[in-house]
């Protein structure tokens, strides 16, 4: 007897508990990117540290905005020759790395 009220209260304490988690989701989800935006950005008078990128990134970079100023230029005759972008970008970055 005693183990079916234990068993009513602990299903009773779940249902509670999975109502719970339900409506604050859903309450974050309405809230909408403002939220999440202020959620995100530090609070004021604290400073976040990152690394600095380092000098292959800052390649990979560079090597990026390059391929892309190239695509942007040749993109008709680069697509007349049946290439994408996916197929383009690796050529580049052998050609330019290379160079």
């Amino acid at each position: 007897m005693k183990l079916h009220w234990l068993a009513a209260a602990a299903a009773l304490v779940l249902t509670i508990d999975v109502a719970a988690a339900q409506s604050t989701t859903q309450t974050r989800a309405r809230s909408g990117s403002a939220a999440s935006a202020s959620q995100t950005t530090p609070a004021a008078g604290t400073t976040t540290t990152r690394r600095p990128r380092s000098a292959a990134q800052l390649r990979n970079d560079q090597l990026m905005r390059d391929c892309g100023a190239e695509w942007r230029g040749n993109r008709a005759a680069l697509q007349a020759q049946g290439k994408t972008w996916r197929s383009f970008l690796p050529e580049c970055r052998a050609r330019r790395s290379r160079g």
